[in-house]
Order: C-alpha cells, then structure tokens, then sequence
C-alpha cells in the first residue's frame, strides 16, 4: 500500500508543468462617515483555484496570478458585498473599495488560501474563521473532522461504539451552540446527534466560529456562541471537482461537486457525497469494534436566482442516508456466545427543502427584505445491545427580516422582523435489558417520548457608531414556546473600540435558550448497562443561560513589513436553568433533573497569527477552562463539582509552508490536551480522579497543480489511544458495563491519501 502511494504521488508530480505568473498588488479599503479606512483580512483570490491570501493591516496584499488561471480576483470579507473584479493580461496595481453588506440576506463568503485561521479587526464579535486553506490542511473528510487547527473547538467521541461525535465550545458542548449553514438553521433536534458527520469538508468554503452573544436576528438558541458553514456557491464553483480519499484504515470517500451556468439569471450545482467504513478494526483487542462500519450517501441540489434589480433567491434540496454497524466482533466470541452478541446499528434519513430570498428596495438605498423558509424530515433508528431509541423529526423554520439605513452614517442601521418554528417529535425509547434482577423488574417496553413545538418570535437590532472608532449592536427578541407555555425575553449587546491600527476591544452580553431532546443528545449513555428513568423527562424545563464575553486584539508590525496578530478572550457562562445529566450518583442508572444551584463556564484563551516570512504561516493558541455544576445526591444535598469529561486544557501550534505559487504545501499541527475529570462511578467525591494529559500529531503534504492535487497525510502519528475505553468489555450485558466513558482517541494512527481533480473552464 506504501508503494502504490509513493508511485502515484511520484507520478503525478512528473505531470507538474511550468507556469507564467501575473504579478498583481494593490490594497483594499472601504468608506465609513466620510473617512477612509484600509480593510484587514479580505480574502482576495483566483476563483475555483489554490491561489489567494489575505490583505495586511493596511489593506495591502500581494498576489501572483498564473497564466492559465481566470481573468477574474474576487475581494470578500464578512459584512461587505463580494465584488468581482476583471483582471488584464499584464500586471497591474488595484485599488478596491468595499461596500457594507445591503442586502439582508446576501451570503457572506470568506475563503483564503493563505492562512489557515484567520479572526479579523473588521468583525463585531470575536470571531475565528477557517478557511478554504484551513479545510485542506487535514483531509476534513468531514465538519467533525474540520476543528484539528482549532483552539476554541474540541472534538470528541460520545461512546465507544457508535462513531457519533460531540464538540465543545466554551468549555460546553457543542449543543449550547447555534449551527447555521448560510444563516439557515442546521442540526437541530435528532440530527445533531451524527449531524457532525453530515458535511462533508469539500463542500465548505469557510467556517465562521463566533463566540458569545449573536445576534438576535437568528434566534434565541445561541448561548455559546454561533458556528456559520459557508457552502460551495453555484455561481462561483468549479464546473467539476472530484475528490478522492483513502486510508489504510478502509475508509473510502468520493465528493464530486459540479456547477452550471443556466443563463445570466440562473445558477445550479449538485454536490455529491458517498463514503464507507469497510473493516472491522479491533486494535485494543477488547472484542468490539473501534469504529463501527458504515456507508453514506449525502446529496445537495443548489439553484440561484439574480435579477437585474438585485433580488437574490437561493434554492436548496438535500437527501442523506446512512446505515452503520458495530459492537462486538464475531470472531472474537465463543461459538456458545455468538447468540449473545451485542451489537449495535443505525440508521439516519433525511430531507430538507430550503429557500433564501433578499430583496433590495430600489427607491430608498440601504433598505431590504429578506425571507428565510426551511423545511427538514429526520429519521433516525438506533438499537445498542438490548436498548433502541427510534424517532421523526418534522421541523419548520421561517424568518423574515427588514433592514433600514437610518441617518446619513452607513454605520446606523435597524433590523426587525418576526420569526416562527414549528418542531414535531416522536420518539419511542425500548430498554429490554433486566437490569435489577434481584427484584426481577425490567422496565417497560417501548415507551413514547412526544412533543410538538410551536415558538412564534418579534425582534428587533440596532446598529449605530456614536462616535468614532465605536460600533454598538444592541437588540432583544420576544418568543413563546408552546410546549412549555412560557416566553422567552433574549437581550443582547455587543460593542466594539477600533483603538488605532494596532488595537481592538470587544464586549457582549446576551441571554439564550434552547429546548433538550433528553435522549437523542445523550445517545452515547445507550451504550452502557445505566437505566433511563424516561418519566424524569416530563419534569424537565428548559435551559437558558447568559453569558458574557471579552476580546482584545493586538495587531502589532514585526519585521519585513508583517503584522503578528495577538488575541486574548474570557467568556464566562452563566446557567439560570440546566438539564443536568446525572451519572454519577449511581452507576446503574442515569438521572435527569432541573438545576439547582450553580452552573457555569469560565474560558479564557490566547492566540497569535505570525508569517515570520513568505510563504510560512505560524497559529498558535492556548484555552483554558473551568466548568462547574451543580449535582444532587441520593439525600437531595447540593454538590457542586467539576463538570466531568470536560477537558481542562488544549494547546496548539500550526506550521504551514506553501512554496512560490503554492506547488507545494506541508502542513503540521501539534495538540495537547489536557485532563478531563472522570465521572466518579461509586457515588459523589472530593478526591476526583482525572484522565492524563496527551499529545496529537497531524501532517500533511499536498502537491498542487492547474488540474490536480495530491495530498498524502497522517493523524495521530503517536499513535495515542485510550487504554479500555469500555467497562467490562467481556460482560457487555452486564450491570457495570459501560462505553461512555470516552475523554481521549478511540482511532489509532491513520494515514491516508487524497487526490483533487478540476474539470472545466471557469465561466
């Protein structure tokens, strides 16, 4: 297999050609109260090509165009309109000034090829953004796998036997963030339970992680923050890209994206994904499976629609469906045991229609309309062992939004607008496994978890510059949740201090909610032998939280006219209301109940960008957490603790090195990270024990050309595992046994290789 790597990658290098350049410079800026401001962090690039960077401080940038690319730079950056300028056949200096964003519902597509991770001055939150570049560092297979170069996120396994993966943000998980792909709702409800897996990595051109309030424009579910995936645009997308992975793992994957040129109004493309998981892997020798195996298909129909007086209409239609099986390997078991196999499968489906429209008022500038309509059916089947959870999701989302320039300063702006959705669950939960059989009790079979959901929501956002160098956005939004017939105020500030060229402040306050799905969100505790007590469910509220931010950003000059960007956060959460999920005061059971006490969440985190000189790119960062809760003992006593499988710690450097017009590039990234409290499985203590601190290694060489690109690469070199991830492997129909208790890798090393082909001029 080595061999056929080698011999490939060396064949297709021979086919590298030789490329004329077109040297092209220039700056950026954009024009605010009558004063000119140099714009940093606008990704201007080549469309459909490896060829991009980042304007500096200055709004410079630099950037050598090749012979047989597109006579076209594309200047983006979030909260301006995307131009498109057409470039000569000679070299030339450009002075471009951007637009702030008029159309309410214009998508905001950041992608760069320069630098990996990038949080530019020019956002209002602080926010982190990973970029094209960013997403072929590692192969990225998928989102789960998109967050390696990043600090704020962490990635992990929720058990050790059904593949589904759980992020954190802010020192919590991932749930308590608002996902949205191009300002749209996504994994909501059942689908976030796998919905990490579900977009493929080929498919994004950016990934906007911005961290505490949002704005309220979005609704009301944003308590840690808000992850914003930009898709592949019709209009802009290469005619045809395929991409091919493989590892010596047996994973296989295929990503074929295309667009068409319908006419000057309309735009199409189709993204395609197919993958599989095709061998059992049992490198722990613990009789179950690493990973289970699996097969996807993913599909994506987008359409645009631009008219002449500025109305923008996007059409999207999605289908997935995925099956995935593992648990114990039969080869492993005794011939008298093969009866008694625990095993475990899945099956996920779904079905999305959606539709974005802005609409421009062309008789007073600055003011729009825009319309969001989306529509989701899930499906999702799961059986671990002697429990299965089976459940629909019908949901409705719908969000009209008006936006206003008030005054003569472009800076002042209102949005209001009313917002409704409607979700639609039914669930049923079967536990046939005797789990006191002293008392011979078995829980009842099959037991309906229902709930319907209707919040219809007003809101309203100011935007305005009272001064110079300040910026404030202060809104608030009124909804009403039906199910749990209360309302729900969401206030929310953010301000931002433009010192100079070398310096930012940012602040923000806002308030969240979001309704659990008690049993989907913790579908990890199905592997384990714990009872669920399904009747807690009806006594559980739902969970709010306020959280509160800071950010200072340094922009300090270095040598060879470079700027080193230096940023430092602190974010605190604060739950009024939390499900707390209780698995430590017995370890055969699993308890649900509302918060009493405190919760909360305190990060802080530093960064620094650094290119030390052309072509090398350095991202380092360290974040720190302290998450705290609140549990009740078996008397009903208060005990505060550590939140458990929470990590303490991560530490992180990226090394990036592209040579002249990006033939090659090598990519490094080191991780530690830190220990994780382990759940105390024999009732409450003050002596908690805590999982080691270790490392992660992860490179990749990617080998660029006009029509191809190869990438060869390695994840966890070290090869670092945890030691039996799973309690009494041997006895999985145990009281004790248990595959929840994940905090490091359950995958050992993995080395893979890819291959990128471009078809097709660029229109």
């Amino acid at each position: 297999m080595y061999k056929k790597i080698i011999f490939i990658f060396a064949a297709l290098t021979l086919f590298a050609s030789a490329i004329i350049a077109q040297h092209i410079n220039g700056h950026v800026f954009t024009t605010e109260n009558g004063r000119t401001m140099a714009l940093e962090g606008v990704s201007v690039f080549i469309p459909n090509s490896n060829n991009g960077v980042f304007t500096a401080a200055d709004g410079s940038f630099e950037l050598m165009r090749k012979e047989d690319e597109a006579l076209q730079i594309v200047f983006s950056l979030s909260g301006y309109a995307t131009d498109t300028v057409a470039l000569t056949g000679k070299s030339q200096h450009i002075m471009h000034a951007m637009r702030a964003q008029e159309i309410a519902l214009a998508a905001t597509s950041v992608t760069g090829y320069q630098k990996g991770t990038m949080s530019p001055r020019s956002a209002l939150v602080k926010t982190e953004i990973i970029t094209r570049t960013g997403l072929t560092k590692l192969a990225c297979c998928n989102l789960s796998e998109s967050f390696e170069n990043s600090a704020s996120i962490t990635v992990g396994f929720t058990d050790a036997v059904s593949g589904a993966k759980q992020v954190q943000l802010l020192g919590l998980s991932g749930l308590y963030s608002q996902m949205q792909a191009e300002n749209i709702p996504a994994m909501r409800g059942l689908s976030a339970t796998f919905g990490w897996n579900y977009v493929p990595g080929t498919w994004l051109e950016s990934i906007q992680i911005s961290k505490g309030a949002s704005s309220v424009v979005n609704g009301y579910e944003s308590i840690t923050g808000q992850i914003n995936l930009e898709m592949l645009k019709p209009e802009t997308a290469q005619p045809l890209f395929i991409n091919l992975y493989a590892d010596l793992e047996g994973r296989y994957e295929a990503n074929i994206t295309s667009a068409l040129k319908i006419s000057d109004k309309w735009n199409a493309s189709l993204l395609t994904h197919v993958s599989s998981e095709t061998q059992e892997h049992d490198r722990n020798g613990d009789g179950f499976m690493d990973i289970p195996k699996s097969a996807l298909v993913n599909l994506y129909n987008r359409w645009t629609y631009t008219s002449t007086s500025g109305l923008l209409s996007q059409t999207g239609i999605k289908f997935l469906n995925e099956t995935r099986n593992g648990g114990q390997t039969r080869h492993k078991l005794a011939p008298e045991h093969i009866n008694h196999l625990y095993s475990t499968s899945f099956t996920n489906r779904s079905f999305t229609v959606e539709n974005k429209t802005g609409i421009p008022f062309t008789t007073k500038e600055g003011t729009s309309v825009g319309i969001i309509t989306h529509f989701t059916h899930y499906e999702q089947s799961a059986q671990l062992g002697k429990k299965s959870f089976d459940g629909k999701q019908n949901s409705l989302y719908a969000n009209v939004i008006y936006t206003q320039q008030t005054g003569d300063n472009k800076s002042n702006k209102f949005s209001a607008g009313g917002s409704f959705v409607a979700d639609f669950y039914r669930t049923a939960f079967l536990d046939t496994l005797m789990l006191l059989p002293s008392s011979g009790q078995v829980q009842t079979p099959l037991t309906p978890i229902n709930r319907n959901e209707i919040v219809p929501g007003l809101f309203g956002e100011y935007t305005i510059s009272p001064v110079n160098k300040l910026l404030i956005v202060a809104g608030a939004r009124l909804d009403y949740n039906s199910f749990y017939k209360k309302w729900l105020f969401s206030p929310r500030a953010n301000l931002k201090y433009t010192m100079n060229d070398y310096f930012v402040a940012r602040a923000s306050v806002g308030r969240g909610f979001r309704s659990a799905n008690l049993i989907s969100d913790n579908i990890g505790l199905l592997g384990s032998s714990r009872s669920i007590n399904v009747a807690d469910i009806g006594d559980i509220d739902m969970e709010s939280a306020w959280n509160y931010g800071a950010n200072l950003q340094f922009s300090i000059p270095v040598w060879n006219e470079e700027i080193m960007s230096i940023g430092f956060d602190f974010f605190h959460t604060e739950f009024q209301n939390q499900v707390v999920v209780d698995i430590e005061r017995n370890r055969n059971s699993v308890s649900f109940y509302n918060l009493q006490g405190r919760s909360y969440a305190d990060v802080f985190q530093a960064d620094l960008t650094l290119t030390p000189f052309k072509g090398f790119d350095v991202y380092a960062a360290f974040r720190y957490n302290n998450t705290q809760i609140t549990y009740k003992d078996e008397h009903r006593a208060l005990f505060q603790s550590e939140k458990p499988l929470t990590s303490r710690f991560r530490g992180l450097i990226n090394l990036a090195y592209a040579t002249n017009l990006r033939k090659w590039v090598f990519d490094f990234t080191a991780q530690l990270n830190g220990p994780v409290r382990l759940p105390n499985l024999n009732g409450y203590t003050e002596k908690p024990l805590y999982s080691p601190t270790y490392p992660a290694l992860f490179a990749q060489v990617t080998r660029n050309t006009k029509r191809f690109d190869l990438y060869v690469g390695a994840e966890n070199i070290l090869d670092y595992r945890q030691k039996e991830p799973i309690i009494e492997a041997g006895s999985p129909f145990s009281q004790n046994f248990d595959s929840s208790m994940i905090w490091g890798p359950l995958m050992g090393r993995r080395i893979y290789a890819g291959l990128r082909i471009r078809i097709g001029e660029l229109r």
